[in-house]
């Protein structure tokens, strides 16, 4: 009796990849969650890394304009403009800097409204080198070791008067807002990337931030001793508004 035709031999590789595909776990299984302080650090280093790219190559066609403007400059044949023409350009140096010395913050775990548990870190306010408002100001939560910004577009501030989380907490698609407290405890705005400032009781949104007040995190998870931190930044005309401190 003869023998059938040979069993087709796999190609090369099929073997280990199959082996690869059944048991071993994906790369998104194995990366961690995109709901995460660690994910949304990442989406912001790959969408920087795009706009960095981006960045180059518009610098790129600027020095190429530049090149022809020189050129068409030296062919001209029109005198140079006085200093009476008002053609003249004279830029603004940027201002002195706007320090804000913000204090050490104080950890501790809420039962929110809505149920569960969020984390909060209270940042004194402690002073500014000059008067700023609400409204020239932003707040951001970062990496300490690369500056990376953990953005957070989607977050509610469930907060009230009394109460820096009214409703439900922060979760892993909504990992933290922050509160501004007055000297004397009341709250009196909520934060979130989205939304930037928002009342949360009666009053105005956009007033000077008085010495005394303080920045109150609210997250869904300890960032105290991570890594992270928190910052304050921003414009008032020319001068640069900064501050920040490790949570």
């Amino acid at each position: 009796m003869s023998a059938g035709p040979p069993a087709p031999v796999p190609p090369p590789g099929a073997a280990a990849t199959g082996a690869r595909a059944a048991g071993s776990p994906s790369l998104v299984a194995r990366g961690r969650r995109v709901g995460s302080f660690d994910g949304r650090a990442r989406a912001f280093r790959r969408t920087h890394a795009e706009d960095v790219g981006a960045r180059r190559e518009r610098f790129a066609n600027y020095i190429l304009i530049a090149a022809i403007l020189v050129g068409a400059s030296l062919i001209a044949t029109e005198r140079p403009y006085s200093a009476g023409s008002g053609a003249s350009f004279s830029p603004t140096p940027p201002g002195p800097p706007i320090t804000v010395n913000l204090g050490t913050p104080t950890e501790s775990s809420v039962v929110c409204g809505g149920g569960g548990t969020a984390y909060v870190e209270s940042v004194p306010w402690v002073n500014s080198s000059q008067p700023v408002a609400t409204g020239q100001v932003y707040v951001r939560v970062y990496e300490i070791w690369d500056g990376d910004y953990i953005a957070d577009p989607g977050a509610f501030a469930n907060a009230t008067s009394t109460d820096v989380c009214a409703g439900s907490p922060p979760s892993g698609s909504a990992l933290w807002y922050a509160v501004l407290a007055s000297p004397a405890g009341a709250n009196l705005l909520g934060y979130t990337e989205g939304a930037s400032w928002t009342l949360v009781a009666p009053g105005p949104s956009d007033f000077t931030i008085e010495n005394g007040s303080a920045l109150i995190l609210v997250t869904s998870q300890s960032l105290a001793g991570t890594g992270r931190g928190l910052e304050v930044i921003g414009f008032v005309n020319d001068s640069e508004i900064k501050g920040a401190v490790a949570l």
